[in-house]
């Protein structure tokens, strides 16, 4: 005959295997969480380096070092800040060009009169390559470009890790500096379009007193004062929007915009 089990053993037992389960789930749990954690600092990390890059100079290289959600944050973050890098970088390409800087100059002024053809040109095509850039910045700088960066539907956690992204991309203090370069990218088209404007005009103006101008030894010789006198007009003209360039750049309602 069997002997009876003592039901205080059989229950020490079965408390004994639970309080086993729920340590090693607990240090499991401690675990994930740990590796949550150092996952979020590298993003953190990431971003932090990427944020205080400088747009026009620094490479934006995408090398993702986080894993899972923290990763498809990371990437899509970095993303953004090399499609702004890379769009100010093209706007000082094209206007850094030989072919723009010199446009004015005695050499292709002798080389390209009495039409002017490729200096129209050039200048229409600047026109149209920044207004598309320039377009994009402030298109990228927008609320709802910047929230839309993130897709919820892709998150296990959806509301912690967009929330997380927006705690890296959207503070106050960045609705604030995206809004002043808005701003300012607002400005620099509105003056860029009144430089290459007066740019095609003063152009325009060589073109039909050309009967009037001796292109010589690479210089430009008015053969009338009155001729001369209008041309340095538009050239003081010129140098006034031109000195726009500087005020913007020293705007301090565009200060820490990077661009």
């Amino acid at each position: 005959m069997d002997k009876k089990r003592n039901p205080k053993k059989i229950i020490k037992k079965i408390l004994l295997v639970i309080g086993i389960i729920i340590t090693i789930l607990a240090s499991i749990l401690i675990i994930i969480a740990i590796k949550q954690l150092q996952q979020e600092e590298i993003l953190k990390k990431e971003i932090l380096n990427y944020s205080n890059k400088d747009l026009a100079l620094d490479n934006f290289k995408i090398e993702i070092k986080s894993k899972g959600d923290y990763a498809y944050i990371e990437e899509a973050i970095k993303k953004y800040y090399k499609e702004l890098s890379d769009n100010v970088k093209e706007i000082n390409s094209y206007l850094t060009k030989e072919e723009f800087t010199k446009i004015l100059s005695a050499e292709n002024l002798a080389k390209d009169h009495p039409d002017f053809t490729l200096s129209h040109s050039t200048i229409k095509n600047i026109k149209e390559k920044m207004k598309k850039l320039l377009g994009n910045i402030e298109k990228l700088c927008d609320e709802k470009t910047v929230k839309s960066l993130v897709d919820k539907e892709k998150l296990n956690d959806a509301e912690y890790y967009y929330d997380l992204y927006l705690e890296l991309m959207y503070t106050k203090k960045d609705i604030k500096e995206l809004e002043k370069v808005k701003e300012k990218m607002k400005d620099l088209s509105n003056t860029l379009g009144e430089f290459l404007d007066k740019v095609d005009e003063m152009l325009t103006y060589l073109q039909i007193n050309d009967d009037q101008i001796e292109y010589k030894n690479n210089q430009v010789l008015f053969k009338s004062e009155t001729t001369l006198t209008e041309y340095k007009k538009l050239l003081t003209e010129l140098q006034a929007i031109a000195s726009k360039f500087a005020n913007l750049g020293n705007n301090k309602s565009t200060e820490g915009s990077q661009i």
